[in-house]
Parts: structure tokens; sequence; C-alpha cells
């Protein structure tokens, strides 16, 4: 029997979120070896398993939908896969759709390219939507954002504008609930973070980012105003 490569759908949540990505591969390569699945390794000095994620999801984040690539060494039943590997999965991370890659599909790193967040924030004084709506559009107007980034070479200058690529907001209760969508590639993205810092700096509104709470719905490709999943460029 010969190699598969298998990509899964999956959620980062509870406990699971404060999983750095750089261990998440260990946690699935411990999940598949438990499970009694024999995955496929690089060569060389110092092998790896072939399991390749999306683009990283920040530390303390939710994700609902998530991916991996996975490469077995040897065909096997999709369905038997996905359950026994579940059953060894740490809370917080189910595995919601699995589809095997036909010879020459694209690495998920090489198809997704944007990313959409929900952000629930507390307000430091009372918006009124009117208010709140008024911001959104004089932000979204503007050319140029530039937001500072910290680093241990020091502050970096980023223009974060061109990576929105939509912003919308509704006033809930006593907090803001806010809808972002952004680019994302080789090149980088924007925090969403950094964008509700420029809307607070910028158009004044007062939101109290230490409870600002992130989750980022999905990760997908986005052309011409379509949004697909890498499911779906498989089925083309």
């Amino acid at each position: 029997m010969s190699a598969m490569r298998l990509r899964i759908a999956y959620t980062k949540k509870e406990d699971a979120k404060f999983i750095a990505h750089l261990d998440l591969t260990r946690v699935f390569e411990r999940a598949i070896r438990r499970a009694g699945i024999k995955m496929s390794y690089t060569e060389g000095f110092n092998p790896r398993p072939k399991i390749s994620f999306g683009f990283a999801l920040a530390v303390g984040t939710e994700g609902e939908r998530e991916y991996v690539d996975i490469e077995l060494d040897r065909d096997l039943e999709l369905t038997e896969v996905l359950g026994r590997i579940q059953e060894q999965l740490p809370p917080g991370i189910r595995l919601l759709q699995g589809q095997f890659l036909t010879i020459g599909a694209k690495p998920l790193m090489a198809v997704l390219n944007a990313a959409s967040y929900k952000m629930r924030v507390p307000m430091a004084l009372p918006v009124q939507e009117e208010r709140l709506q008024e911001a959104i559009k004089a932000w979204l107007a503007r050319g140029h954002v530039t937001f500072s980034r910290y680093s241990k070479k020091g502050p970096t200058d980023k223009d974060i504008r061109p990576w929105v690529k939509s912003l919308k907001g509704e006033v809930h209760g006593d907090e803001l609930v806010f809808e972002l969508e952004v680019e994302i590639g080789n090149a980088g993205s924007v925090r969403p973070e950094e964008v509700l810092g420029s809307l607070r700096e910028l158009e004044n509104l007062p939101l109290d980012l230490d409870g600002l709470r992130v989750k980022r719905t999905g990760v997908h490709i986005s052309y011409k105003g379509t949004k697909s999943s890498p499911f779906e460029l498989l089925a083309e």
C-alpha cells in the first residue's frame, strides 16, 4: 500500500488554545502514534513526521476551524483514521472533517490567504451604535494605518491597513463585538489586537483591551469576493 496525505479540519478551544503552535505538532504526532497509525517521516539525520499546519494561531486565541495535513505511510479507511486519532487528542481539539489529498494537491500554506476573527471587548465608557459605526467607517477610509510592533530589536512601524479586508462591529450590552477579515501570507498579516488598538487610538473609541477575547472563526481561500475552504479546492 502507498503513502497517503490526509487533510483534517479541527477545533482548538478550551485549554487547547494555550498550546503553542510549535507544540501542536507533538500533540498530533503523539495522538497518531498512540492510535497505532504509522506516519511518513522525512529523510536525513533527524527524521521528522510529515505534518504541516495552516497559518499559526496565537496562543490564547481559540480556533473554530483550523487545518493540518498529515502523511500516513499506508492507505487506510478515512473514518477509522479520524476516529482513532480523535480518541487520543486532548479536550478542545475536535476533528471536524477529513479528506485524502490527490497527487499534486497544494499544501495549506500555498492556498490559504485569509482569516476571519470575532472579537469581544468591554467598553471603558459607553459607546452608542452610531458612534461605533462612524469610527469603523473613518478607520476603513484611511489610506494608511501605522502601528508599532515591539520585539527584542525594538519598535518597528508597520502599515496594517492593507491587510484588513473587512471590519464590522456592533454594540452588545456593555461590550463591543467586532468581525474582522484579514489577508494572510508568507509576507505577514495583521493581529486583531493591533486593529482594535489603532481603532482606539485613531478614532478615540474607549476600548478596554485588557478584557479582549479573540476567536479565529476560520482560515480560508478568498478570491474575487468569495470564500472557500481547502476542501472545496480539492473537489474542483
